[in-house]
């Protein structure tokens, strides 16, 4: 009866249009009284939700994106980007593209990534010819890789939440990451080809040089948090630090773009983009521990164990799961409350807690494109000013390929296991 309560009143508030956190935190008081259970025990577990050092790192990789986002560095990634892909069929969609994976790789953030690439290309790209719901779906699309190519956010709280190495995720979700890209670039050639999109002019080896130049400043902050935190001198929280500081060190210092006086309201907006979702972690995190008292992890286990036959056929359910959480659950509290479920069929199947995290996370990222809840999607609309209906047509295409790639890490497990097996010593 307390899991009916649990699960119902919680799905209950969200249809009523309850904020998350609350949704979490007032269906979870309501089985602390039907159990009898002391109250304090719930502001106990609120506050162990927020008492982890890893969490720590998500507002320094939020405060790098925002100063990358002020500080003008998108620009210089763009630059550079036109001049490698520009002249390729349908060059604008391939810069949107290879401007994600450069910026997912700094800001870990595929909201900050959807905000700053968003702003610039999706008006020239209109200018340029390209349908409006092509523009808004790829924009979109590719701004998940903001989730996947390290360093990530969402990794970030898998790996605290699940006791899961952040240094092997971050490794792990490489190749995906660029499988998403390159898959992406991929229709966009084919869909430049049909609908007559353009290339743009080619300048020669020199532009591409003069470009890189410009921006292989940012473009060391993805291999200097890799390093540090594969050859053990920092952990991925130090990590975080050291991003901002690089990046504040490029936008006050090296590139001068940042003007001091506009610091106060950079640290505001990232206090407020951090604040957000952090009492969704916190109750997530209370959410999460009345499953565990309810044992609803090993009921799950034992409901399930029929289909739980290989690692495969668990992960196929656990996209099946995240894709529907995913349409109406923010990320973030997904992963924290569904988490103890996930450990409990990682144990049952043998299957690999990092191949797991994954493709967990990999699934998540859909639903930062499936509407309701599909943040990016929203931001890129609102940015183009198309109603998000008219763009769900060519926004299932890309949901289609980013389907592909999830199935090819769940049966190829080399993968996201290759990178990590020869990068890190002592990795199993």
């Amino acid at each position: 009866m307390s899991i009916a309560i649990l699960f119902g009143s919680f799905f209950l508030a969200l249809l009523l249009r309850v904020p998350i956190a609350m949704a979490l935190g007032l269906s979870g008081f309501l089985v602390i009284f039907v159990e009898g259970l002391n109250p304090i025990v719930a502001i106990s577990r609120f506050y162990e939700g927020l008492n982890s050092f890893p969490l720590l790192a998500v507002p320094f990789f939020l405060l790098a994106g925002q100063m990358m986002n002020a500080g003008q560095i998108t620009e210089r990634i763009m630059s550079f980007a036109m001049a490698i892909v520009g002249h390729i069929r349908g060059g604008l969609a391939h810069v949107n593209v290879v401007v994600s994976m450069m910026f997912a790789g700094m800001s870990g953030s595929a909201v900050a990534d959807t905000s700053g690439v968003g702003a610039i290309l999706i008006p020239s790209m209109k200018e340029r010819g390209y349908s409006e719901n092509f523009v808004v779906a790829l924009t979109a699309a590719s701004s998940t890789m903001g989730a996947v190519i390290p360093p990530s956010i969402l990794m970030v709280i898998y790996g605290a939440a699940g006791n899961v190495s952040i240094g092997a995720l971050f490794v792990a979700g490489a190749i995906p990451g660029i499988m998403i890209g390159l898959i992406q670039m991929g229709y966009s050639y084919v869909y430049a080809i049909s609908q007559g999109s353009p290339a743009e002019e080619w300048k020669g080896v020199g532009q591409v040089v003069r470009t890189g130049k410009a921006a292989i400043g940012p473009l060391l902050v993805p291999i200097i948090i890799l390093s540090g935190v594969l050859s053990g001198q920092f952990t991925a929280t130090e990590a975080g630090m050291v991003a901002t500081l690089y990046t504040a060190f490029l936008v006050f210092v090296a590139y001068r773009t940042f003007p001091i006086r506009s610091v106060p309201r950079l640290l505001s907006d990232t206090v407020v983009s951090y604040s957000l979702p952090l009492l969704a972690v916190s109750a997530a995190s209370f959410f999460g521990w009345l499953l565990a008292f309810l044992e609803v992890p090993a009921f799950a286990v034992q409901i399930a164990e029929p289909a739980l036959g290989s690692p495969e056929l668990m992960m196929l359910a656990l996209v099946l799961l995240f894709i529907v959480l995913g349409t109406f659950l923010d990320a973030v509290p997904a992963i924290i409350i569904f988490m103890p479920i996930v450990a409990g069929f990682v144990e049952e199947t043998g299957a690999h807690p990092v191949q797991t995290g994954i493709v967990v996370i990999l699934t998540l990222a859909l639903g930062l494109v499936t509407p309701p809840y599909g943040l990016c999607l929203l931001v890129a609309s609102m940015i183009s000013k198309t109603p998000v209906v008219k763009v769900i047509p060519q926004m299932l295409v890309f949901l289609a390929l980013m389907l592909v790639v999830i199935f090819a890490v769940i049966f190829i497990p080399a993968l996201t296991l290759a990178l990590p097996s020869w990068l890190i010593p002592n990795f199993r």
